[in-house]
């Protein structure tokens, strides 16, 4: 590991390849659509999420809208304040209010990267260089939120050519993932995720099976007035 190099300064240069803070903070809301599909053990489609997503600074407003079973749904988080709405119906059960802040916080997190990872509560690692999966080689950042040893852990590989972000390993609830970015967004210029796929890894980090592949298309980007 290099000693000058530090977690921060590998961070930084991350950002700047997503475009900068700057470009970033001009951007008042992005819409857009994100299609989920799942898969089993075998390689079979287990199922097909679309849900329609807004993210919004300022006011903070984060939405998602979209259908499962012939229901709609339509889940806000706005400031601190969370509802969700099945069929048009206000639901006031506190488990389903929190798995929706839950799944409303993960929305923002997941696509917000790397500025997400600017947050003071973020403790950040740089472990240097690394190679994933036997076979690319990455720039490695270990992030966690809490001392807790059953919290989620991630780990952010960048690309060492340019420093935007490669692939996301996240161990979570006993079992670790890694989410290998494919193809980023052209619109914002800020290389947001398009296409990733999501494999579960067995003890020894290697893939077990493709477990999801995601797909984002950008419909609206609103920028603050000048």
């Amino acid at each position: 590991m290099e000693p000058q190099i530090t977690a921060e300064k590998v961070l930084q240069k991350s950002i700047q390849a997503h475009g900068g803070e700057n470009l970033a903070n001009k951007i008042k809301s992005i819409h857009y659509n994100k299609s989920t599909k799942l898969f089993d053990a075998n390689g079979q489609l287990e199922s097909h999420v679309s849900q329609k997503i807004v993210h919004q600074w300022s006011p903070f407003l984060t939405k998602i809208n979209w259908e499962n079973e012939e229901k709609s749904y339509v889940a806000q988080k706005k400031s601190d304040e969370v509802s969700l709405y099945i069929n048009g119906q206000l639901i006031k059960d506190t488990l389903k209010i929190n798995q929706t802040k839950s799944s409303l916080d993960a929305a923002l997190y997941v696509f917000w990267q790397p500025f997400k990872l600017v947050d003071p509560t973020a403790k950040k690692v740089y472990l240097g260089k690394q190679r994933i999966l036997d076979s690319i080689d990455v720039l490695a950042l270990k992030v966690y939120y809490s001392e807790d040893p059953k919290a989620d852990v991630w780990h952010y590989y960048l690309n060492p050519n340019n420093y935007k972000i490669r692939a996301v390993k996240v161990d979570h609830n006993e079992r670790t993932s890694m989410i290998l970015n494919e193809h980023y967004e052209t619109e914002t210029g800020l290389s947001l995720n398009k296409t990733r796929k999501s494999y579960f890894l067995d003890s020894l980090g290697q893939i077990k099976y493709l477990r999801a592949a995601y797909k984002y298309e950008i419909t609206l980007v609103e920028y603050y007035k000048k």
